[in-house]
């Protein structure tokens, strides 16, 4: 038997590399990673008769690092990747990405889902602006912030709560 209990603690093992791998309408493959990737989201389970359990799971992607003091250039990069395998001569129908795809913690697959899931990044610009200026200047903006998030609909799984929840222990 498993046990779950909230540790209260916040980990370097509650972040995670999260994944999402679908196909485009051609089938070429396409992948969407986010890095140090945690669930801050509650349990939140809806139990009712004749029903399964569907939780909304949603990972925020992490920066490495934001000391200006000790930051580097490649500790501003912004924390997720889309890859994609072209097919030579695709037109803009291949292209298509299918919604049909699945979501993986640290490359194991983790969950089936009902519902599907979404990929946001939600950006913050900020203008830097100058007296006389009528609007947005070219070159002169500048993201403030930027939070990429994964967001998968998933049949309550319980093998994998230790990797979807933060600060949860399993014995």
């Amino acid at each position: 038997m498993a046990t779950f209990k909230g540790t209260g603690v916040v980990t370097t093992n509650d972040f995670h590399t999260v994944t999402w791998t679908g196909k485009t309408k051609k089938g070429n493959s396409i992948v969407i990673t986010l890095n140090h990737a945690i669930n801050r989201g509650n349990m939140d389970w809806t139990m009712a008769e004749k029903d399964d359990v569907v939780q909304q799971v949603e990972f925020e992607g992490c920066y490495a690092n934001t000391d200006h003091m000790t930051s580097t250039a490649s500790d501003y990069v912004e924390p997720w990747t889309i890859a994609y395998t072209a097919g030579g001569s695709d037109t803009a129908a291949d292209e298509i990405i299918l919604g049909a795809g699945v979501f993986a913690i640290d490359g194991t697959d983790v969950a089936l889902t009902r519902g599907g899931g979404q990929f946001t990044v939600e950006r913050e610009f900020r203008e830097i602006n100058a007296d006389g200026d009528r609007g947005a200047v070219y070159n002169r903006l500048v993201i403030d912030a930027s939070r990429p998030k994964l967001t998968l609909n998933a049949l309550t799984f319980l093998t994998s709560m230790s990797k979807i929840y933060a600060a949860i222990s399993t014995t």
